[in-house]
């Protein structure tokens, strides 16, 4: 057991510097490594899954938490202004996609192969959900994505084609019911102990985080996934704990990934601030969780507050905004990156519950998702739900969406703001202001325009550009398109 988790800690370390290099690999050309050639599933997973989490936990979480209008860029730093200004270009984030596809995606494939080959089917269920989950996140960065055709290289496919958005959330689909298939064979399943980050090798739990990534995939579109959807809700097989990795430590290149890459290997301590548009929202409800996501103001001579800066002020000077006079954004080395959690699944069935116009059980989910949002910081959401600010109100199928996923858009700060940034573009909630955060008549967590946006008017990024490690190296590629460019399942 100590091995295992000495290997652990040794992926993780991987993972995480791997991701932190700037070097660009050529993911298409690139030879087949003859490392994972002769690994084993049992190194193999625990890599896939630990590369995703430095990118997923890293990458992701920053972007996410600043287009979430969670965080916003500190006025006396400038780590991250063309996140905040949505100012990127195609070299922007090509790590997130060399790491991905070119890293973590490829061990997980190639594990599930060995897998096959050995009759591992444990591995070979928990490789495919993860590599499922992966291409889900990637799928809704970019719209599109090579799967037929990717990840094969040692193949000779040097430039797969890339297959529509749609046509991916299919294959993802395909995927996990061909692990849940695995799972559900009646063939004794061994643990995979502690080479598994997420459940220590509880299948029945991987059982159920494939169910309810399927659910979360089917409800791109909704209409036209109704019966699938409705049988998962019956079936009531979903995740019902977090599927997160915890296997960090409080030391250099050990630690959370955005941590690691924030706190430790910066000059500085002081980009991410807390965004006036969630800040106001938790000051308004008086809810406890603002001591969990944000510090308290240090501004020389002034009482400890919790302050909130305009999303995308950066550029306000130091005269209005001195140092210390507006709250930074906790983060913790040990946080556990989460793939999914437990008020997800709860958020989701909601959500299709409040859909499908039942507002019996969409109240019942939404319960239940609001207080495992609050307990995952050890505090109650009782006198929140129960006749509080949160109580969920029946009434229009919109406006039980918009009460679900306000309260997901919440819970998902410190823990899955790349999710609530989907979210957003796929149901318009929170809804955009067209004032100020500072005007008198805001309505505090509606999102408001970056003040330094490049984009026009009221628009914010739906996606990433098209990555310039694919485009240079394959033709296949689709074209550019602008950031804000909606993608076929988002709210139009």
């Amino acid at each position: 057991m100590k091995n295992i988790k000495k290997i652990g800690f040794i992926l993780v370390a991987s993972a995480l510097s791997f991701a932190s290099c700037t070097k660009d690999l050529d993911i298409n050309r690139s030879p087949y490594n003859p490392v994972e050639n002769d690994a084993s599933p049992e190194l193999l997973f625990p890599s896939g899954v630990a590369y995703s989490a430095a990118k997923i936990g890293g990458d992701l979480q920053l972007m996410g938490a600043m287009w979430s209008q969670h965080y916003t860029q500190n006025n006396s730093s400038n780590q991250y202004t063309g996140i905040d200004s949505y100012n990127l270009t195609i070299s922007s984030y090509n790590g997130i996609w060399s790491n991905l596809m070119g890293g973590g995606m490829k061990d997980l494939l190639i594990s599930k192969e060995k897998a096959a080959t050995a009759g591992l089917w444990n591995f070979y269920a928990a490789s495919e959900i993860m590599l499922a989950f992966d291409y889900h996140v990637l799928v809704d960065l970019y719209g599109d994505l090579p799967v037929i055709e990717g990840l094969q290289g040692d193949k000779g496919i040097y430039t797969p084609k890339w297959d529509d958005g749609k046509t991916v959330n299919k294959l993802i689909v395909e995927q996990l019911d061909d692990a849940i298939s695995k799972i559900e064979s009646g063939k004794p399943l061994k643990s995979m102990g502690a080479q598994d980050f997420l459940f220590d090798g509880d299948l029945d739990n991987w059982h159920k985080f494939a169910n309810t990534l399927k659910l979360k995939v089917l409800m791109r579109d909704f209409t036209a996934n109704t019966a699938a959807i409705t049988s998962l809700l019956n079936g009531g097989n979903l995740l019902d704990t977090d599927a997160k990795m915890t296997a960090f430590l409080d030391a250099v290149n050990k630690s959370n990934p955005l941590f690691e890459s924030d706190r430790r290997a910066l000059n500085t301590f002081a980009n991410l601030r807390a965004s006036k548009t969630l800040l106001s929202y938790l000051q308004k409800n008086n809810d406890p969780r603002i001591e969990d996501f944000f510090e308290l103001t240090t501004e020389q001579g002034k009482p400890a507050i919790y302050a909130g800066l305009r999303q995308g002020d950066y550029n306000a000077s130091t005269t209005d905004y001195p140092p210390g006079s507006t709250s930074r954004a906790k983060l913790g080395a040990t946080d556990a990156v989460y793939f999914m959690s437990y008020a997800e699944s709860e958020f989701l069935q909601a959500e299709a519950w409040a859909r499908l116009n039942n507002a019996g059980k969409a109240k019942t989910h939404y319960d239940l998702a609001v207080s495992a949002a609050f307990s995952r910081w050890s505090k109650s959401a009782t006198t929140f739900i129960a006749g509080g600010v949160y109580e969920f109100k029946a009434g229009t199928v919109e406006k039980m969406i918009e009460q679900i996923i306000t309260q997901k858009w919440v819970a998902a700060t410190r823990c899955q703001a790349w999710d609530s940034f989907y979210d957003q573009n796929r149901t318009g909630y929170p809804v955009m202001s067209t004032l100020d955060s500072d005007d008198p008549a805001y309505i505090p967590g509606q999102y408001t325009r970056s003040i330094t946006s490049v984009l026009i008017g009221q628009e914010i990024p739906r996606r990433l550009p098209y990555p310039k490690i694919s485009s240079d190296n394959n033709a296949n590629t689709p074209k550019a398109v602008a950031i804000n460019a909606k993608m076929w399942w988002h709210k139009q």
